[in-house]
């Protein structure tokens, strides 16, 4: 994987925590950004493997976020039985990582 792909699935990691809405994370992102142009040799191989994880489990909250808003849209029309909305909830989340 050269550099150039490896900043392009960093760039595109720090937008899906954007909609996330976890700025620590972004903060996160924003410094192994910074280290994937500052270190060289094993520390780059490193940092490569830590970026495709942590946008791979990126990506898999996202999914549970679009599954989550899904399903408590189904909820609030009255399409499926309360369970995020139960006992007058608004099934609100402060951010989307739990």
């Amino acid at each position: 994987m050269t550099l150039d792909a490896l900043a392009v699935i960093a760039i595109l990691t720090a937008s899906l925590i954007i909609f996330l809405k976890h700025w620590p994370l972004l903060i996160a992102q924003v410094l192994l950004t910074i280290g994937i142009f500052t270190l060289g040799g094993l520390f780059l191989n490193m940092i490569y493997i830590v970026q495709i994880i942590f946008s791979l489990w990126i990506f898999v909250r996202l999914w549970n976020a679009i599954n989550y808003n899904y399903l408590l849209e189904l909820e609030k029309t009255s399409r499926i039985p309360q369970s995020y909305t139960e006992g007058s909830r608004s099934g609100r989340k402060r951010n989307f990582l739990y």
